[in-house]
């Protein structure tokens, strides 16, 4: 990596066209990030002509054509997938005829990550607006003790996928219980660091920017605070889809009496901390993903995913080169 770089973001276009992503059938949400990271790594090595193995970048100061930001005494690399098609995607339709979608997994309260990740996600698809913005925070906090606290991870280990049907009938007043102290303990742990965000995201909303908000795996008492306490009312709650055997009832009645969209996903905690292990720890010294923003683009009348792609930050560990 550069040795001037402290930091580096990461877009890498549009992965429907990765040939390499399309043969893994099957991969999960973790495997695709970290494969798509190396492959415009990779390919912007190429590009640069510097042969990198594996997605490393070469350890040298003087490479072309690169894409060099000093903020904050801080200098920031940006690599983008040479010969994308993204922006051939989105001019295939009018613009009122595409709807996107964007996940921002981001484990820090920081407000200029969450605006700097937003930009990126603008500057990326050059659009003025953004249909829906999912927030998921994760912050270190909860995956610290993994390992050590089995009650703790009552919440978030793999169990039975989700089901809005009447298995609801099924779960014990034990096991509700249990399950109702586990959202009150993750609440604590990340309702401040949300209202810290969400009021960025507000602002985006505000300007007209942003359509709507939602946020991923919050429980309902959670969600109701969040849904009291602010301005821009969510509009989208996602829950993961290993994190219980059902919906929880209170979560479920909360979100139809709010007009509240209650959708699933497979997107792990954390994310962010197994993608850059298994990849940009690889690449000349990077060490964590700051934040990564997932972006879909759907044509509305039909349906179809057009493009998928991810924008990420990463910070390079200086000591390792």
């Amino acid at each position: 990596m550069l040795k001037s770089a402290s930091k580096v973001t990461i877009n890498t276009g549009n992965v429907l066209n990765l040939i390499d992503i399309k043969k893994k059938a099957g991969q999960n949400v973790t495997e695709e990030l970290s494969e798509s990271i190396k492959l415009t790594l990779s390919e912007w090595g190429t590009q640069n002509g510097h042969s990198l193995p594996n997605g490393s970048i070469a350890n040298t100061s003087t490479q072309a054509n690169l894409v060099l930001l000093s903020t904050d005494s801080k200098t920031v690399l940006n690599i983008t997938r040479p010969h994308d098609d993204v922006q051939n995607k989105m001019a295939e339709e009018e613009r009122k005829n595409l709807k996107i979608g964007v996940k921002i997994f981001i484990n820090e309260d920081s407000t200029a990550d969450l605006r700097e990740c937003l930009d990126s996600v603008f500057s990326a698809l050059r659009t003025e607006n953004i249909e829906s913005v999912i927030l998921s925070y994760n912050p270190d906090i909860l995956h610290r003790d993994d390992g050590k606290d089995d009650n703790h991870k009552t919440a978030f280990t793999k169990a039975s996928p989700i089901s809005l049907g009447s298995n609801v009938a099924r779960i014990s007043s034990n096991e509700m219980e249990a399950d109702n102290e586990a959202d009150a303990r993750k609440c604590e742990a990340i309702l401040p660091g949300i209202k810290i965000l969400w009021a960025v995201l507000e602002d985006y909303v505000k300007e007209g920017r942003v359509l709507q908000l939602g946020v991923a795996d919050v429980g309902g008492g959670c969600l109701r605070k969040l849904h009291a306490w602010a301005r821009v009312k969510p509009a989208i709650a996602q829950i993961n889809l290993a994190s219980c055997c059902v919906v929880p009832p209170a979560l479920h009645a909360f979100c139809k009496a709010n007009d509240v969209q209650l959708l699933t996903h497979a997107d792990p905690p954390d994310l962010l901390t197994v993608a850059a292990i298994k990849a940009v720890s690889e690449a000349g010294g990077c060490e964590t993903l700051d934040w990564c923003a997932r972006y879909q683009v759907h044509i509305k009348c039909r349906g179809v995913l057009a493009l998928k792609g991810y924008v990420c930050k990463a910070t390079i560990d200086n000591k390792k080169k």
